[in-house]
């Protein structure tokens, strides 16, 4: 099989993270012959170079991106003539060429279905997404629910220093944008009632100075370390006593996926994706969305009672073996790629 995944995107957040795994993920297979299609990104790049993945990029200076930009995109795809192509997010599937190729475009939140008309099928990562898109016109026969995995490739991360930690402290985690529905500002208004605890916020965003300067108003800036965006993201779970979700708006959430696959015992808000995830008190600890007062009694648990938080790693690690594990998830796309494939070979002939 020739595969092609379409990235036309310059963030570095959850959807791009998850293509860089999925690229990764699929160069374990040698029937498949995958090659991707990003925007120029050094960072990116040099990842994709470590990871082994075959890609080539578009040009995204001033004269290129006007003049060679969709000259490019469609060269590339015509010279790998792919079997199927995956198109990850609005614009590469809005803007993906047209080829012989199965289209099949890939969302994992609640996006304009009209970005999607030139696909033959989408593949969602929640159940509430298969309702999205149904919604919106398409026949459920169309529509796919593939979640996602929970590994971390080590060949994707990058290593970066980490704060010095006081002495006695556990630590706690929350990886996110800095952005209203991810709720950090519910986390560090509970840390005054969560003590003997350092926060490390993994991620960046438009919020960074509101909510450091309400860590200041709290008294407890010196207990909360802004990371920035990471990819050091494995190394980062090593280190955590608790990881916190505290996430007011979640269709699916990668850091439930990646609590399991580390065995990090995990806090979450009952958001949309982490409510369907988590069982309470079996495999995590949930919170109403919003409530402080909850946060930080829930984890005040998870570092005090150790039967607990030993039960919920054993069950969340069995949730993810069975149904989140990288194995599970790219049998479940490379069945749904011979399918398609095959089905419309059948058309042709």
């Amino acid at each position: 099989m020739k595969l092609m995944q379409i990235l036309l995107s310059q963030s570095e957040a959850g959807a791009e993270t998850y293509f860089e795994k999925v690229a990764y993920a699929f160069t374990k297979d040698e029937s498949i012959q995958q090659r991707l299609i990003i925007e120029a990104q050094p960072t990116r790049e040099n990842r994709l170079q470590s990871a082994g993945v075959d890609f080539r990029t578009l040009p995204m200076d001033r004269f290129g991106k006007l003049f060679l930009y969709n000259h490019f995109l469609k060269r590339y795809v015509s010279d790998f003539d792919p079997d199927l192509i995956v198109t990850w997010v609005n614009r590469a599937s809005r803007k993906c060429p047209k080829s012989r190729a199965v289209v099949v475009g890939r969302l994992g939140g609640y996006y304009d279905i009209n970005n999607y008309r030139k696909c033959d099928h989408l593949i969602v990562n929640a159940p509430d997404l298969v309702r999205h898109v149904v919604d919106n016109g398409w026949s459920q026969d169309d529509v796919s629910m593939i979640s996602n995995f929970g590994e971390l490739p080590e060949p994707l991360n990058v290593i970066e220093p980490i704060p010095s930690i006081p002495e006695g402290h556990r630590i706690l985690l929350t990886l996110g944008r800095l952005h209203p529905k991810k709720a950090q500002d519910v986390l560090i208004k509970a840390l005054p009632k969560i003590p003997d605890t350092t926060l490390l916020i993994a991620g960046e965003g438009e919020l960074q100075e509101e909510l450091q300067a309400l860590a200041q108003s709290l008294g407890v800036s010196d207990r909360v370390y802004f990371l920035g965006l990471r990819k050091d993201v494995r190394k980062l779970f090593d280190l955590a006593d608790v990881c916190v979700f505290p996430s007011r708006f979640e269709p699916l959430g990668n850091v439930v996926l990646e609590a399991w696959a580390t065995k990090t015992p995990l806090v979450a808000a009952a958001s949309q994706g982490p409510a369907w995830l988590i069982e309470h008190e079996k495999n995590g600890l949930l919170f109403e969305i919003d409530n402080v007062g909850q946060c930080a009694e829930q984890v005040n648990r998870a570092l005090s009672d150790h039967d607990l938080v030993k039960g919920m790693i054993e069950q969340g690690s069995l949730e993810f073996e069975k149904s989140f594990s990288m194995n599970v998830i790219i049998s479940q796309y490379r069945q749904l790629f011979d399918q398609l494939i095959n089905k419309k070979m059948e058309r042709r002939t």
